[in-house]
């Protein structure tokens, strides 16, 4: 995956996510590659050791979610994601911003 693409799935900067990777890639956990097509471009592979991690923090992740949906009740869960996914959906432009809040 490119780093572009990434950021914009993960809604975003591309130069925040460029100085966020940059730990994973020292610690060997993904790998930073020239892109096939566009050489300029930067794609992103997970290694083994990455891999691996990634496979470890999954058990970890699903028994917070597990607490969290026991603490905070499965249905408001389910409608909180709903709605962080909503916002995340938003184009939340500043023309956009700034014509719903004007009176």
């Amino acid at each position: 995956m490119t780093i572009n693409a990434l950021a914009a799935e993960m809604v975003m900067d591309r130069t925040t996510l460029g100085r966020n990777i940059l730990p994973l890639e020292r610690d060997g956990l993904i790998a930073v590659e020239k892109g096939r097509r566009d050489r300029r471009s930067k794609t992103l592979r997970l290694t083994e050791a990455g891999a691996a991690r990634f496979q470890a923090a999954i058990e970890g992740w699903t028994q917070a979610q597990r607490q969290f949906a026991a603490a905070f009740g499965a249905k408001r869960t389910v409608d909180m994601r709903a709605l962080l996914h909503a916002v995340a959906a938003t184009d939340l432009g500043t023309t956009t911003a700034r014509a719903e809040n004007d009176p």
